[in-house]
This record gives structure tokens, C-alpha cells and sequence, in this order.
């Protein structure tokens, strides 16, 4: 009878030992590693993503791989050990532990990486930023004056330019236009609306402004070069598309910019130690406009304390600081908008070109 007994409380204890093996592999295995894998894709593509800007400066050649899969193969080995005493149990009682179990958990990932290039990448980060795009990211952030500034080349015929070719001052009507866009935005009194008949096509309409607004809409208006309406009442819907200008029609013209030509602006924004500066290993760019003027990603012999983002390239350190908005704000957007290109490019690859497994 004793016997029996025992048996079964063998047999129990082995079962709930191979069952806190599985709540060990399932919830924990999440809990361990996607917080960890997330964290370590997000700042090697910042970190990569960084380097190519560098490379840009220096005339580098520069290349991007894209994280294609990570496959987590969790595997739990479990071990059980019995002592029993046999006889006369003052020979043993106190004396054997009568049951011990043990459980190794192993996480063996497998990632496979995507090359990034080709004509489709090509056309992607070369190609202007769709209107739907623009509309979408201004209507969303609660301030998107850096998204116009940033992204914005011209506005019927009023322009924003990326560089200082000249000694001129730049339109300060391209800035007054985006303070009073952005204040109408807050006070949901301009939108965004995209056309339910006609896909892609969006305009900008003006509601409920008057009395409050009525001095907003009319500068505005002006300075866009359309027509003030008579009627305050009148809800003001100008169509937007990209073009040099749309005055003629009453509606608004715009150009933006490329992923591309936001890589030449953030990479013009790099500090260049001095010494490269006189070897001339470096692109040499015009002064900075009012999308970059306000940018810098610094350099650092030494490994710097205070970076968002840094890397290690020929001799020393380039980062951008955690305490610079205006710069981490602009290189968030360029991510976001490089790594949609990215994900488009590479959709639908035959192959990784590279997959490495990590043992522990």
C-alpha cells in the first residue's frame, strides 16, 4: 500500500514539474525576449541608418541590410531524480531526499537579413513624398510645424529652400503660412480631407473660422494668392496636388521633398573634424536653410555620454544628442519615411542573403 502511494506522488511530481517547464517556455520566453528583440532592431536601424549619413559625408560606399525574420527556436530540457530507501526506514528516514527535479531553458534565434538596393529603392527614396503622406502626418502630430518645415520644398510658388545658394533672405511668407496653418490645425479649425470619390486626392478645408479667425483666413488666403470669400460663412476647400502652383484655379500647389534629399540635408548638418576638413575627404555642402538650420549631429573623440543615437566611424564618434529636439525630431521622421521605402523595396524578396543562427 505504501509502495503505491509513493508511486503516485512520483508520478505527480514529475507531471508538475514538466508543467512549470511550460510556463517557463511560454509566457517568460515573451516576457524575456520581445521587449529585448524590439529594443535591439530599433537602435542597430537608427544606429545603421546613421552610418549611411556619415558614409554620405565622407563619399563612402554605404549599404543597408534589412531584417528579413528572427525565429526563436525555445527549446526545455527537463530532469527528474528519485532516491528511495528500501528496508528497515531508520536505515534512511531524514537521511535521502526523495524526489528532485530540474528544467534548462535555451532561446537558439535564427535572423535573416534582406539587402537593400535596386531600381525599386531607387524610385522610392528619390521620389517625392506623397500629398496623402504629408496630409496624414500634419493632421496627427500636435505640432507639425518640423513636418512642413521639414518636408515642404514649395507652396504655390513660395519656397522653402534646402540650402543658401545666395546671400538672399529666404520668403518669410513660407513661414507665416505654416504658423498660421499650424494654429488653425490646433484649433480644428483647418483639415486635411481626402476625396472618397477620387483616391490619393486630398484638400484643405477651413471651417467655423469666423469671427475668431476671420484676420488667420484672410492673411492666409492672401498670402497663398486666392480669393477671400465674401461669405464668412462660406466653408473655404482648396484641393491640393502636387505642382509648382494652382493659383489659377483656386486651389494649392505643393512640392516635397525625397528621403533622399532629406539624407543630403541631415548629412550636411554633420560636424566635421578639422583635420577632414582640410584633407578634403568630405563632401563640402552650401550653408543649411530653414529645414536644417537648426540641425546638428555632433563628433566626439572620445565615446560621447549624452547620445540618442551613436556610432563609431574612422577615428572618433558621431552621435546626435538626447537633448536636441529639433534634430531627433527630424531624424524620426526621416526613419519613419526610409523605412517605409525600405519595406516597400524589399516586400515579397526571394531570399535573405543572409542568415545567421546564434547559439548560446
Amino acid at each position: 500500500m505504501k509502495k503505491g502511494i509513493l508511486q503516485v506522488i512520483v508520478v505527480y511530481c514529475v507531471i508538475a514539474s514538466l508543467l512549470g517547464a511550460c510556463n517557463v517556455t511560454g509566457p517568460n520566453a515573451i516576457r524575456s525576449g520581445r521587449l529585448s528583440y524590439n529594443k535591439a532592431i530599433a537602435e542597430t536601424n537608427n544606429q545603421q541608418m546613421l552610418m549611411v549619413l556619415i558614409q554620405n559625408r565622407y563619399v563612402d560606399q554605404a549599404n543597408l541590410l534589412a531584417v528579413a525574420s528572427v525565429t526563436a527556436n525555445v527549446s526545455v530540457t527537463t530532469g527528474a531524480a528519485i532516491q528511495l530507501g528500501f528496508g528497515d526506514t531508520a536505515n534512511y528516514t531524514g537521511n535521502l531526499v526523495p524526489f528532485g527535479a530540474n528544467a534548462v531553458y535555451e532561446e537558439n534565434p535564427t535572423i535573416s537579413y534582406v539587402p537593400v538596393g535596386g531600381q525599386q529603392y531607387l524610385h522610392k527614396i528619390t521620389s517625392p513624398v506623397p500629398v496623402a503622406a504629408f496630409a496624414q502626418l500634419t493632421s496627427t502630430l500636435a505640432d507639425p510645424t518640423y513636418v512642413y518645415n521639414a518636408l515642404l520644398s514649395s507652396v504655390n510658388g513660395i519656397y522653402n529652400p534646402d540650402f543658401k545658394f545666395s546671400t538672399a533672405d529666404p520668403d518669410p511668407r513660407f513661414n507665416r503660412i505654416v504658423e498660421i496653418m499650424v494654429e488653425l490645425t490646433r484649433m480644428h479649425r483647418l483639415h486635411w480631407v481626402e476625396d472618397p470619390q477620387l483616391n490619393g486626392k486630398f484638400s484643405i478645408v477651413i471651417n467655423d473660422y469666423s469671427p475668431t479667425y476671420d484676420a488667420e483666413v484672410d492673411e492666409l488666403l492672401s498670402l497663398l494668392g486666392l480669393a477671400v470669400p465674401m461669405d464668412r460663412l462660406q466653408t473655404v476647400v482648396m484641393p491640393v496636388s502636387l505642382a509648382l502652383s494652382e493659383r489659377q484655379s483656386g486651389a494649392i500647389g505643393i512640392t516635397t521633398r525625397s528621403v533622399l534629399r532629406m539624407m543630403e540635408i541631415l548629412s550636411a548638418a554633420i560636424e566635421i573634424p578639422a583635420e577632414d576638413t582640410r584633407n578634403g575627404t568630405v563632401t563640402d555642402y552650401p550653408s543649411l536653410g530653414l529645414p536644417g538650420e537648426k540641425l546638428l549631429i555632433h563628433y566626439s573623440k572620445a565615446r560621447p555620454d549624452h547620445a540618442a543615437i551613436a556610432v563609431q566611424y574612422r577615428d572618433g564618434w558621431f552621435y546626435i544628442d538626447e537633448r536636441d529636439q529639433a534634430t531627433k525630431q527630424f531624424f524620426r521622421l526621416l526613419e519613419l519615411l526610409w523605412s517605409v521605402s525600405i519595406a516597400e523595396s524589399t516586400a515579397g524578396a526571394v531570399a535573405p542573403v543572409l542568415t545567421v543562427p546564434v547559439s548560446r
